[in-house]
């Protein structure tokens, strides 16, 4: 059975993972029994990892071939297109949660000091600088990253195809080397407030997402190419790493020698610390060699729906997360907390259905442009490959 999506030649493997990463951050983003399932379940990282890393990777392979195909004006246009779509869906999540809070403090009568300070204290302030980009609160914080990365996408994809692919990188690592905070006393996201620019830092993230534009790159490029080598050695060292990352999460395998203060530098979310990107990168690697072996055990198609519509799945969810977490009753049974969370779910898939007729009744109509969205379009994601192929099509 093939791993493609018939007539497109979508690989379905890449949408699944997009898919379990949504579902697994919905379920994080929720005081849920099945947290403990996934939150960090590998080891030091989190779905949000995959979940940028996947979308440099389906970036980089779509919008190289834009390149090579239609120039840097068409590149430049898709970018912008692409980056005012997710702008587009953050400010109305923004909206749509604001609304939600403000109807659950008009119901009860106060607020919880769980949802976002600005939503309540004030309102308007709240939805003019979450359109600036300028707010982004807990649970809302991805898809203003994941927007700037596609706008800076063509800078990035146009200085490769020059030959500066060496100076970009190392600038890439330069930028989270400094990002770094090697005083261990953690980057707050918000240091004026109402400023809240979120919990990522945007440069210690780049070097995730932009890993992921560089190997989709090499694949649209060179897809005779094995891009992830697959030799015992190397595979027994990053199996062995991976494990020892898994040990450090969830068995307190911690160096003795490292003290409290590196231990959160190296394993630091918000700045993306050493430890935890190398634990990230052996994990992929190993995801990689799976898939590209047993390509069948990354292919779930009820997954690779929501990859396919992850913008929207993914704003929804946000929505989803911020208002509910305000409720403690639908999460204080194991049988209201499982309800929930499998309610919560549902709406994924809900989303994504809503938001694939809205696409076909516009394709339909003429008024689509694969340029607004050029890695939903059919042909644009077309991948020559099937689920026969060895570890280059993973």
């Amino acid at each position: 059975m093939a791993a493609t999506l018939p007539h497109t030649g979508r690989d379905l493997r890449f949408d699944s993972l997009r898919g379990l990463m949504l579902v697994v951050m919905t379920i994080n983003h929720l005081p849920s029994l099945l947290s403990r399932f996934t939150d960090e379940p590998f080891g030091v990282f989190s779905a949000a990892e995959g979940f940028v890393f996947l979308s440099g990777l389906l970036a980089g392979l779509v919008y190289s071939r834009r390149l090579r195909r239609e120039g840097a004006d068409s590149l430049w246009q898709s970018s912008r297109g692409r980056g005012w779509m997710i702008w587009r869906w953050q400010v109305g999540a923004i909206v749509a949660a604001l609304l939600g809070i403000q109807a659950v403090c008009l119901i009860m009568g106060f607020c919880s000091s769980k949802a976002p300070t600005l939503f309540y204290q004030h309102p308007w302030l709240a939805v003019v600088m979450g359109s600036t980009l300028l707010y982004q609160p807990g649970m809302l914080d991805i898809l203003p990253m994941y927007c700037a990365f596609v706008t800076a996408l063509p800078i990035v994809l146009i200085g490769m195809e020059k030959g500066y692919k060496a100076v970009l990188i190392a600038t890439s690592v330069v930028l989270w080397a400094l990002s770094q905070n090697l005083y261990g006393s953690g980057i707050d996201g918000a240091p004026l407030y109402p400023l809240h620019v979120g919990s990522f830092n945007l440069f210690a993230w780049q070097i995730v997402f932009f890993g992921g534009v560089l190997i989709g790159r090499e694949r649209a490029l060179k897809p005779e190419v094995p891009l992830v080598p697959v030799r015992p050695g190397l595979l027994l060292f990053v199996a062995a790493f991976a494990f020892y990352g898994w040990g450090v999460q969830h068995r307190g395998w911690v160096p003795p020698h490292w003290s409290n203060a590196f231990f959160g530098i190296m394993i630091n979310k918000t700045a993306l610390g050493l430890f935890r990107l190398a634990d990230f990168g052996a994990v992929a690697y190993l995801i990689a060699v799976l898939g590209g072996q047993f390509p069948r055990l990354l292919t779930w198609r009820p997954l690779a729906f929501l990859g396919q519509n992850s913008i929207a799945v993914f704003a929804v969810q946000s929505v989803v997360a911020v208002v509910l977490v305000e409720f403690n009753w639908p999460f204080a049974t194991p049988a209201r907390n499982l309800i929930t969370t499998a309610l919560a779910l549902s709406v994924l898939w809900i989303t994504a259905a809503v938001y694939e007729a809205v696409k076909k009744r516009y394709a339909a109509s003429g008024r689509g442009d694969d340029r607004a969205d050029p890695i939903h379009a059919r042909q644009s994601a077309s991948l020559p490959v099937t689920a026969g192929n060895d570890v280059r099509a993973a």
